[in-house]
């Protein structure tokens, strides 16, 4: 017997509220003290790949499905290197001369943004003679999923179904897809806290692993069950990028190459407040929206990707193997202390890893 999506959904997502309430209340989020340096290097490296592929991927594409003109996929790659390379150079505008302090430092913080509206002013201008592949936004604020009948669904979901004819049996049997997102939400929400608040970042005030939990579970799974939104998952890119973007780094010489250190963190809630805030209006701005192309924010997801590797030891790690002579290696504090050999064979062991739980990490 087929069971109907939507209520079927619905009990699932209050099997995972539940499972994650107790996982919050029973002092679960404790295990993490398990969790080493390796499984944090892997999730986050894998999290980074995926914005990297994800970005310059559907780029490849245009040249090989046959889609679009040369023109057009030229343009878009254009657009996409534009984009990205405006947003790196930026980001590291107040390391330069130029300008003054205060101009140099609202450059930098704003790199994405300027990339993003120059890039889209760009297109605007210049692509009256190619068809751009455009972001597609409804016009309308309405559920997405339309009926049998032509019209939308209601906004509240019904547990019991549109008809009330949703059998009994499928509430328990909604618990197993529950507890695997309630696992990978467990997992996914843990280990961006441990990676956001590991002590190299600087961060002095303390994390709230079990309360963040609770509040998924109690708060925010209900609601995606009841309006039939997708499951919330925590954000390890932009959560990495945005500690990366209130921190003040000085870089120091080693030996061989540079590093940068943590000196800063403005640790404050106003700007994460003003990003879902600025989310949450840009539901009404589909008029101005549309006129986005897909190529620019390939670029600043490939950006957001690239950005958020920075102090990642795997990718420095790897790294090291471009370098041919040894004696031209960064002088960073594992390669003073270890032999060469078990660097290397550490790294080869823990880079398979990345591909091994892409698939994993995409549900």
């Amino acid at each position: 017997m087929d069971l109907e999506f939507m209520p079927y959904y619905f009990w699932v997502c209050m099997w995972c509220s539940l499972f994650t309430i107790l996982v919050s209340i029973f002092d679960l989020c404790a295990l993490m003290k398990h969790v080493t340096m390796f499984s944090e290097d892997v999730f986050a490296g894998l999290i980074s790949l995926i914005f990297i592929i994800d970005g310059v991927l559907p780029i490849i594409r245009n040249f090989t499905d046959n889609q679009m003109t040369l023109t057009a996929a030229m343009f878009e790659t254009l657009l996409f290197v534009y984009t990205f390379g405006l947003a790196s150079y930026l980001s590291y505008f107040r390391r330069t001369p130029w300008l003054i302090r205060a101009l140099r430092n609202l450059m930098a913080n704003f790199a994405v943004t300027i990339a993003l509206v120059s890039a889209s002013a760009l297109a605007a201008i210049y692509s009256s003679d190619t068809n751009l592949r455009m972001l597609t936004v409804d016009a309308e604020l309405s559920p997405s999923l339309t009926l049998a009948t032509g019209e939308k669904r209601n906004w509240i979901v019904n547990p019991m179904g549109i008809e009330k004819d949703f059998p009994l049996w499928g509430i328990p049997y909604a618990i197993l897809p529950a507890i695997g997102f309630a696992v990978l939400g467990y997992l996914d929400q843990n280990l961006t806290s441990v990676i956001v608040n590991r002590p190299s970042n600087g961060l002095e005030k303390p994390p709230g692993y079990h309360l963040d939990l609770f509040v998924r579970g109690a708060l925010t799974l209900p609601a995606c069950a009841v309006l039939g939104l997708p499951l919330s998952v925590a954000s390890t890119v932009p959560s990495i990028t945005h500690v990366i973007s209130l921190t003040t780094y000085e870089v120091k010489q080693l030996p061989q190459g540079e590093r940068k250190v943590p000196t800063k963190v403005v640790e404050q809630r106003a700007t994460n407040f003003l990003i879902h805030v600025l989310i949450g209006c840009a539901l009404f701005m589909a008029p101005v929206l549309k006129f986005l192309p897909r190529a620019v924010l390939q670029g600043v997801f490939f950006y957001m990707g690239i950005a958020s590797l920075t102090g990642n030891n795997l990718f420095d790690r790897m790294f090291l193997w471009l370098i041919w002579d040894p004696a031209k290696y960064p002088q960073y504090h594992y390669i003073q202390k270890l032999p060469i050999r078990r660097v290397h064979l550490y790294t080869f062991v823990q880079a398979p890893r990345l591909k091994q739980r892409k698939g994993v990490s995409l549900c």
